[in-house]
């Protein structure tokens, strides 16, 4: 099983990567492999809307609304 650490999302240049860190574990619920990355494009639109809505929250959050 994969248990998800920490994600973000880094936008460069109007193009978003998703990357993330998770560890991986047994069935006995021992870790297996720590700290594993991963990344991709969000090129998919849901995801892309997803990813929006969170940056305008927080952008809302940033002018005090």
């Amino acid at each position: 099983m994969k248990i998800l650490r920490a994600f973000q999302v880094i936008n460069k240049d109007g193009v978003r990567t998703i990357s993330s860190t998770y560890n991986e574990v047994d069935k006995e619920g021992n870790i297996t492999n720590r700290n594993v990355k991963d990344s991709f494009y969000a090129v998919n639109s849901e995801l892309k809307a997803h990813v929006d809505a969170i940056e305008e929250y927080i952008n809302n959050r940033l002018a005090g609304e």
